[in-house]
């Protein structure tokens, strides 16, 4: 199975990696526009490689979408530098770690996915990159209790509350914590009328997209899908995103 550790993201690193990015990419307005990429993840629609390829998709950028079966992960694995995907071949160099991957792939085309030189719009972005990662640590428990990594957080291998455990932290999740984080995105879209950070797609929102809709998809247990019913204006974003042309095309709408 793949590993999780690069799945989540903390709030921390998050805006501590895109002030380091924005003083690194500053020193250089254009991108150089690449002749092959290849785009290496699961078979999978989890934020940590969705994110990425709709950043490619949006910028308009044609690229080898190379998706890993499980089944082939264990003989991958150790050739990877961190043990973890996704990767990126950008004529022939490789490059990790999902986050500079997608600050990278967003400079590409216009640059207008993570726009450097307008402060506003770039602190938006990192503002909410960091949200989004917050949220994604805050489901961690979830997660990893549910794969049966409950001894991560001191339970015992053989542990029949696991399941018990598993539907109450996903139930209280639903309840308490998404509804907060859902609450703060609302207000971010009703202030911006558009988008995550702006009039336009960034970055921001090729992390938020996949990553809220996971929540109302039906995929989690004990996570319904109209666990985001109460929140309209984050309903109406996710619609706007998918009527983006190249979004549109992604997911076959």
């Amino acid at each position: 199975m793949p590993t999780v550790t690069n799945l989540i993201g903390l709030g921390l690193s998050a805006a501590a990696g895109g002030l380091a990015a924005y003083l690194i990419i500053r020193r250089s307005k254009k991108v150089p526009t690449p002749k092959e990429v290849k785009f290496t993840y699961f078979d999978i629609k989890a934020h940590v490689g969705e994110k990425v390829r709709l950043a490619l998709a949006l910028s308009g950028t044609d690229f080898k979408d190379n998706r890993v079966a499980f089944a082939d992960w264990t003989a991958l694995k150790p050739t990877m530098k961190y043990g973890t995907l996704p990767v990126i071949d950008v004529d022939g160099k490789l490059y990790h770690q999902s986050a500079a991957i997608l600050r990278w792939a967003g400079r590409l085309g216009d640059g207008s996915l993570y726009p450097v030189d307008d402060i506003e719009t770039f602190m938006a972005i990192e503002e909410m990159l960091g949200l989004a990662a917050d949220m994604a640590s805050a489901w961690m428990p979830c997660l990893f209790t549910s794969m049966g990594r409950h001894e991560k957080y001191g339970h015992p291998k053989e542990w029949k509350e696991k399941d018990e455990t598993v539907k109450r932290l996903r139930e209280t999740f639903v309840a308490e914590q998404l509804p907060a984080f859902m609450a703060h995105l609302t207000t971010q879209l009703e202030k911006t009328g558009a988008f995550v950070a702006g009039d336009k797609p960034t970055i921001a929102d090729c992390q938020l997209l996949p990553q809220v809709k996971y929540y109302c998809s039906g995929i989690a247990d004990h996570v319904p899908k109209t666990c985001l019913d109460q929140f309209p204006v984050v309903l109406a974003w996710i619609d706007r995103m998918h009527r983006l042309p190249a979004l549109k095309k992604w997911y076959h709408l």
